[in-house]
């Protein structure tokens, strides 16, 4: 009788712990994607906060704040100085449409030699660019037909990059109590892991640690030293808008193969421009950066923190990178580290399971 009323009460239990999260997970929803960047960046800089820890006598409130600000500097600084370059060169080319509609500006002798939309481009930039205050009639001409869509786009892009800067500043906060309370937090779950899995809790939370950093290294260290390298390449073969062509080629990269077709569009431009050897040495050095940096500094980097194979570690950035984004280059190698974990716990317990057998024969 006792056991028919136990396993009611355990399933209401269990639906009552259910019901719970479940409300948490729909309450915290809007902020789920800060807390997650805050844990990964706490775990990832857990040897920072204890270095600082140590320097200011163990101090916790001190010690998170200065190791928030450092990780504040390391990770938004490079990433305003990019924004601050590339809204240079944004400013450039407004200027430059601003010349062409005052006084208009003629099209370069090798636009026309352009493969395949040579000619089409040629046309329209006699119309638009070489003719004076064609830009403005055409603008006036479109503007009430297109002004709503203007504003669409517009309100959608300002309510994106405010959506981002929110959910970094936000991120950055959280990460302050996730480094003062890091212990205790981590205490808790550590024993909510060992009383849910008991002894399979320690082989999976061990290799946590070591997975993100390598993921968060290869994030942050290489994409930067590439964006880094593509500007100053596009600098040195004379493209206009070098940081801003540089930033958008290293984000791209993400996307297998995307990096080098734009290096080739752009080979292809300076090719037909007369350059033939800046378009040569773009397009091959360039290749060889986001190359050597995407599948090979990038997989290595997690690779040596996460113990995987290196085509694993390749499925595992690129897959995650296609189904969760930037975040999934962090997940992607994890989860798969986690499958590696999984199976060697289940090969282990199908090496006991025949010996317990034979014992009992």
């Amino acid at each position: 009788m006792a056991d028919h009323l136990r396993q009611p009460k355990s399933l209401v239990s269990t639906l009552f712990s259910v019901g719970i999260i479940a409300g948490a997970v729909w309450v915290l929803s809007p902020f789920l994607l800060s807390l997650l960047w805050a844990a990964i960046i706490a775990i990832a800089f857990w040897p920072l906060h204890n270095w600082v820890l140590g320097k200011v006598s163990g101090r916790p409130n001190s010690a998170s704040l200065l190791t928030t600000l450092l990780v504040a500097v390391l990770l938004v600084g490079p990433m305003i100085a990019l924004l601050l370059f590339a809204v240079n060169d944004v400013l450039n080319f407004t200027d430059f449409l601003l010349v062409a509609d005052g006084v208009g500006v003629r099209a370069p002798e090798w636009l026309k030699e352009v493969p395949v939309l040579g000619r089409f481009l040629d046309d329209r930039w006699q119309f638009y660019i070489a003719t004076p205050d064609q830009l403005s009639v055409a603008l006036k001409e479109s503007l009430t037909s297109r002004l709503s869509v203007v504003q669409t786009t517009a309100r959608t892009l300002l309510v994106e990059l405010l959506e981002r800067v929110a959910t970094l500043f936000f991120a950055l906060w959280v990460l302050f109590f996730f480094f003062r309370d890091g212990v205790r937090l981590s205490g808790t779950l550590n024993r909510i892991g060992n009383d849910w899995l008991g002894r399979r809790w320690h082989p999976y939370v061990i290799h946590l640690p070591s997975a993100m950093r390598a993921s968060v290294n290869g994030l942050v260290i290489v994409s930067f030293a590439e964006a880094v390298l593509l500007a100053s390449l596009y600098f040195i073969c004379g493209v206009p808008g070098a940081v801003l062509f540089g930033t958008f080629t290293a984000v791209i990269a993400f996307v297998p193969m995307a990096a080098p077709a734009v290096l080739a569009v752009v080979a292809v431009v300076l090719f037909t421009a007369g350059n033939s050897g800046a378009s040569i040495a773009l397009f091959v050095v360039g290749t060889i950066v986001v190359l050597f940096a995407d599948y090979l500094i990038r997989p290595l980097l997690i690779q040596d923190g996460t113990h995987l194979p290196f085509l694993a570690v390749l499925f595992g950035v690129f897959g995650g990178v296609i189904t969760l984004g930037i975040v999934g280059l962090i997940i992607g190698p994890v989860m798969l580290v986690l499958l590696v974990v999984f199976f060697d716990e289940a090969s282990h317990i199908e090496e006991i399971i025949p010996r317990k057998e034979e014992d009992t024969c």
